[in-house]
């Protein structure tokens, strides 16, 4: 971006306060730009005609009010592409979306087919947010773009919805009441239970006590259940599908940058006003080379004999690292599934461990002894006849070391005690029996599908039986522990309070070796962060009892955080762990934020479809990088989207800070998931402790349901997985 070098009026109130600058932006933010800067709020005005507010204003240069002029940008962006084709959807971060039939996926899939009205829209746009940028020669202010698609209804309300027999049960809607809205727009109420007449009556899962509604001041939320459900009313069985391949084409590499590229050129050719007499103008590209680029070593694997191999793969050659003891005379395992489907689940059973394909029996892949099942089939699909079944398998006496339960289609997303696969998941791990999923889906894929998915499967149970596929190979002399941050929210609906919040911790070493998942004590919301630290400190107390380390060793504590912790957080964490390491230890500490939601992507021209390679790491600053996780190798279905790079941010009180040492090391845990074979989208710390956040909060809905177990040797398996 270029900038006028002018000086603008920049106006000041002292001692910030939050309800205060709500109050400023409902009142002013059409006239006034606003943000908060240490304990001052700051001000600019961008309507030359708007009256003085009651602060302090002084005249500064437009290049030194910091991240003020960053929303100046976007304001000033924001009139000069509003026209009246294109809509503001939303301003923070500020997106737009073409209004042209053309632009319109739903209407240019289905316009000629359809002849009734369709109310469901799929619009293409953009979402732009300016940022500040650090080049070598200096910080800057850039746009970051991304072309996107985006749903909505036009001015249709659910009354439209229900006259044309649209089935709003199970869904959730939103109040087009002024009075409900937040930050002027519409916000979720509740879900739907039945609807009579034009009158929708919402559940037990709802915002406030009111259950009734007008049809005509609801609109719907366009969620992952709404829209399939949309799209089949008004266009047809396979009318989803076309919509998300059509929605996918466009996400991929070279279309994504080919729309981005043509719409930033359209706008490079006029300036356009920030601020009362300043103009600002695009600028070019910023390039890797500008920030400054590298790209880290790819993680070596130790696999079975203490062999080192260039990929997970090597472990078909050597076999795993560790087989559990317990495993070499046989496993025994219990089958649960619905009766109806019991051939069918024998079938796909036989195929695990036999083989199928690529996939090679589980004797031979994974040196275990050979397994032998048990089928306890429930009468139907409820979550009551599995519990029976289950009751069942107890009773047969058997010691089971594995348990397969089969997930019946119709019951994936149940709620609590009506979900047959978490009732009897939780009275397994309850037992400390390992629990391993399947889906009715999977079972029907043809050979050359689910081959793969078998593979996965085999990879999970080995590793929910305690085994160790491989490890990463590391260099370092220091002692490392990984503890990988996070929180659940234990049965929260949607518009649930969340007032039952544990604090976990996921614990590995630096070579990958996965140890234990520590929770807290079940906490208010409020509460969250403190109940994240006392799971860590918890953590490093249990895992400081299992490594060998001796007085005198140097011992390195490399957090992964979810979200940035407080400074207040930080040092309680640092200050406990240093009480139980004692002063015999030397420990160092790095606090990272590992951000996937962010708005920045990165292209690589060279590449067909613009993947950069996995391993490239952009500098965004001293303190903050781009790790590109997933190259053109390992997106190799056009469903898969386009990679997102991981957004690593070094956090203040950190000791260790190392940023090409952390990058390199986030990449190589982004490679050692157990789940499956191949790289993830993020380092295992964070995706351990999102499944078991996830596993969590859908457990948390059971009644009989007690976290306390997982404080327990249920803690230290892989249950989630």
């Amino acid at each position: 971006m270029d900038v006028d070098d002018v000086k603008i009026e920049v106006g000041t109130l002292a001692s910030y306060d939050n309800e205060r600058h709500r109050a400023l932006e409902d009142a002013h933010g059409n006239d006034y730009v606003f943000r908060r800067r240490d304990d001052c709020l700051e001000a600019v005005r961008t309507n030359p005609k708007a009256a003085l507010l009651d602060m302090k204003f002084e005249k500064r240069a437009v290049h030194k009010i910091g991240k003020l002029l960053n929303l100046l940008i976007e304001r000033g962006f924001e009139r000069y592409i509003t026209k009246p084709k294109i809509a503001l959807v939303r301003r923070r971060p500020l997106t737009v979306v073409s209004l042209e039939p053309k632009n319109d996926l739903a209407n240019t899939l289905f316009g000629r087919t359809t002849r009734s009205r369709f109310p469901l829209h799929v619009r293409r746009g953009f979402r732009i947010e300016a940022r500040t940028v650090y080049r070598k020669t200096g910080p800057a202010s850039a746009l970051v773009v991304d072309a996107i698609t985006h749903s909505d209804l036009g001015d249709a309300t659910c009354a439209d919805l229900i006259a044309d027999g649209f089935d709003l049960r199970g869904l959730y809607v939103l109040s087009l009441n002024p009075a409900d809205a937040k930050h002027g727009r519409p916000t979720i109420i509740g879900q739907v239970v039945r609807v009579e007449g034009m009158t929708v009556h919402l559940g037990s899962d709802r915002r406030g006590d009111r259950a009734q509604y007008e049809a005509s001041m609801l609109s719907l939320d366009l969620g992952p259940a709404a829209l399939p459900r949309l799209a089949t009313h008004y266009f047809g069985p396979e009318a989803h599908e076309e919509l998300w391949d059509e929605r996918n084409t466009l996400a991929m590499g070279s279309r994504r940058w080919e729309r981005i590229s043509g719409f930033v050129e359209r706008l490079s050719k006029r300036s356009f006003e920030i601020a009362p007499g300043v103009m600002a103008r695009l600028s070019g590209w910023v390039t890797g080379a500008d920030l400054g680029q590298t790209t880290v070593p790819l993680p070596r694997y130790i696999v079975g004999g203490n062999r080192q191999a260039d990929s997970t793969r090597g472990l078909f050659k050597s076999g795993p690292v560790h087989v559990p003891p317990g495993t070499h005379a046989g496993i025994r395992a219990c089958i649960i599934c619905e009766r109806s489907r019991r051939r069918e689940v024998e079938s796909f059973l036989k195929a695990l461990i036999d083989g199928e394909g690529s996939h090679r029996p589980l004797t031979q892949t994974w040196k275990i002894g050979a397994v032998s099942f048990t089928v306890f089939d429930a009468a139907s699909s409820s979550a009551a006849d599995y519990e029976k079944a289950f009751q069942a398998a107890i009773d047969e006496g058997t010691k089971w070391q594995l348990a397969l339960v089969q997930v019946p289609s119709d019951t994936e997303n149940a709620l609590g005690d009506q979900n047959p696969y978490l009732v009897t998941k939780a009275k397994f791990l309850s037992r400390n029996v390992p629990v391993q999923e399947f889906r009715v889906e999977t079972m029907k894929k043809p050979m050359n599908q689910r081959q793969w998915a078998l593979g996965g499967i085999g990879l999970q149970v080995f590793a929910k039986l305690g085994g160790v596929p491989w490890l990463l190979q590391t260099n370092t002399k220091v002692h490392e522990l990984i503890l990988g941050l996070g929180s659940a929210s234990l049965g929260t609906t949607r518009c649930g309070d969340r007032d039952r919040v544990v604090g976990l911790t996921t614990a590995f070493s630096g070579d990958g070796r996965y140890y234990l998942t520590e929770t807290s004590r079940t906490v208010k919301y409020e509460e969250h962060e403190s109940a994240v630290v006392e799971s860590a400190v918890a953590a490093f107390k249990r895992v400081r009892a299992d490594m060998a380390w001796r007085p005198g060793d140097c011992v390195r504590v490399v957090l992964h955080s979810f979200k940035d912790l407080r400074k207040k957080h930080m040092e309680a964490l640092k200050y406990a762990v240093l009480a139980v390491a004692g002063s015999e230890l030397k420990v160092d500490f790095a606090f990272l934020h590992l951000a996937q939601q962010h708005p920045i992507l990165l292209f690589d021209p060279a590449e067909q479809q613009q993947i950069p390679p996995r391993g490239v790491v952009v500098k965004m600053g001293q303190f903050e990088a781009l790790v590109a996780v997933l190259g053109p190798n390992e997106v190799r279905n056009d469903r898969l989207g386009f990679p997102r790079p991981l957004c690593m941010k070094l956090q203040e009180g950190s000791t260790f800070t190392d940023l090409g040492y952390l990058s390199q090391q986030a990449l190589a845990f982004s490679a050692v998931s157990w789940r499956n074979f191949t790289p993830t989208s993020v380092p295992v710390t964070v995706l351990y402790a999102e499944l078991i956040a996830d596993l969590l909060g859908r457990l948390g809905s059971l009644s009989r349901w007690d976290p306390d177990i997982l404080r327990g040797d249920v803690g230290t398996s892989r249950w989630f997985l």
